[in-house]
């Protein structure tokens, strides 16, 4: 499909060219041959250059997509009749049709991820005829089924994978599987309570299990080995609310009002207490601890000591980079553009209002933050979101775009009007 470049994103005015005299009709041959000419020049000057025609892959509403490295995997969506469905692979940039693979699981899909060589499918399976929550692994490069296990898949630092199979009471097991075959490495059941991870770059590296009726156990993702156990609760205040891990920290909150307890998660080792205001969840902001009201309200703690360094009334967070929060204002429907404002993490201050953007999805490990906004000639006007520096940086107008965008290499995904996919290369 090719594209019409609408051109750079500020078009300066023209001025018009002067009047010319009239020639003598013998004359007029070699004038309109000029104005052939000029105007064919112009329409090749319109021409998009070579990398801006967009891949269309077809999709309809409804299904799952995933971009992993040079394949664009689509997964049908669910029919009334409960037919068989099936993922598509698409090779970029080109979208040449790579594979086509049935997924042997009837059930409500909504994941999709890869690990290494495998492409993991997470979805739902009603009972009693199906098993509840199942992972079905398939080779990315062709499409072979792998193995199916009970659970959602978390990957694990340094290999493998830990499959999360709960029920609706909390109750479950923990089943950590080697990718190559989906046999188990190690299992622990789970009572009661709340699972927690401490995540690295490398993936996950800490499983914390949470109970309070007995010890909380902090266990090796790899081996499933007990690292530290504590009975945390039985000094804690009542009610108990919460476990939560951030960055290095297990996080308790519990009692009315609310207070937070800080320990080491490797040894359990208590750090600090603190009262903090009501919290339906809490997460690294930008290096320290923010926590998110239930009304609205986003409030910052010092992770070091835990003394509260800020709230911020009508905020809710978006997403975090070293030094720098960048929010968007409660409440919020969660899609769509969106005001967004970047807070510096230590004092709360606004560093920068940065207009009304969406955020566009991006691979694990991708540096560059893109988000995007309708533009009043149509299709999508796309920037760079740089958190740092406060600023957005315009980048490209996409044609034809209408929403649902992830970045990929060397440009952008989105849906088209028509709900297939298109790519386009971006121009800055």
């Amino acid at each position: 499909m090719t594209l019409i470049d609408l051109g750079d994103l500020r078009d300066a005015e023209q001025p018009e060219p002067p009047a010319r005299r009239s020639r003598p009709a013998a004359n007029r041959l070699p004038g309109f041959l000029a104005v052939l000419l000029l105007a064919l020049l112009t329409l090749a000057a319109a021409t998009p250059p070579p990398g801006r025609v967009a891949v269309v892959v077809p999709a309809r509403l409804g299904v799952d997509r995933l971009v992993a490295g040079n394949l664009l995997l689509v997964l049908d969506p669910p029919t009334r009749e409960r037919t068989p469905r099936s993922v598509a692979a698409y090779r970029l940039p080109g979208g040449e049709p790579a594979w086509r693979a049935p997924v042997p699981v009837d059930g409500r899909f909504w994941g999709l991820s890869v690990r290494g060589d495998l492409l993991l499918v997470s979805g739902y399976e009603e009972p009693p005829e199906g098993r509840g929550t199942v992972t079905v692994a398939l080779d990315t490069a062709t499409g072979a089924y792998r193995w199916q296990q009970p659970g959602a898949a978390l990957e694990v630092a340094g290999g493998g994978l830990l499959l999360e199979d709960f029920g609706r009471a909390g109750r479950g097991v923990l089943r950590a599987v080697d990718p190559c075959c989906g046999t188990p490495r190690w299992t622990v059941d789970v009572p009661a309570g709340e699972v927690g991870y401490r995540f690295t770059p490398a993936g996950m590296d800490r499983v914390v299990l949470s109970d309070p009726r007995g010890p909380v156990e902090v266990r090796d993702a790899a081996t499933g080995a007990v690292l530290a156990a504590a009975d945390l609760w039985s000094t804690a205040e009542r009610p108990y609310r919460s476990t939560q891990v951030v960055g290095d920290l297990l996080l308790t909150i519990a009692g009315t009002p609310s207070v937070m307890t800080a320990y080491g998660v490797d040894r359990l080792d208590r750090r600090w207490r603190a009262t903090v205001p009501d919290a339906a969840y809490v997460l690294d902001c930008g290096g320290v601890i923010c926590g998110q009201t239930r009304p609205g309200t986003l409030w910052a703690l010092d992770p070091a000591t835990g003394r509260q360094l800020w709230a911020r009334p009508g905020w809710e967070m978006a997403w975090a980079a070293p030094g720098s929060v960048v929010v968007v204002p409660v409440p919020g429907t969660g899609t769509g553009p969106a005001d967004l404002a970047v807070l510096d993490p230590v004092t709360g201050q606004v560093r920068s209002e940065l207009g009304r953007w969406e955020l566009v999805q991006r691979e694990p490990g991708e540096a560059r933050r893109l988000a995007v906004r309708p533009h009043p000639a149509g299709g999508l006007l796309v920037a760079e979101v740089d958190a740092a520096a406060a600023t957005v940086r315009m980048l490209d107008v996409l044609p034809e775009a209408s929403g649902d965008c992830q970045a990929v290499v060397g440009g952008v995904l989105c849906r088209r009007p028509d709900a297939s996919f298109g790519v386009w290369r971006l121009r800055r």
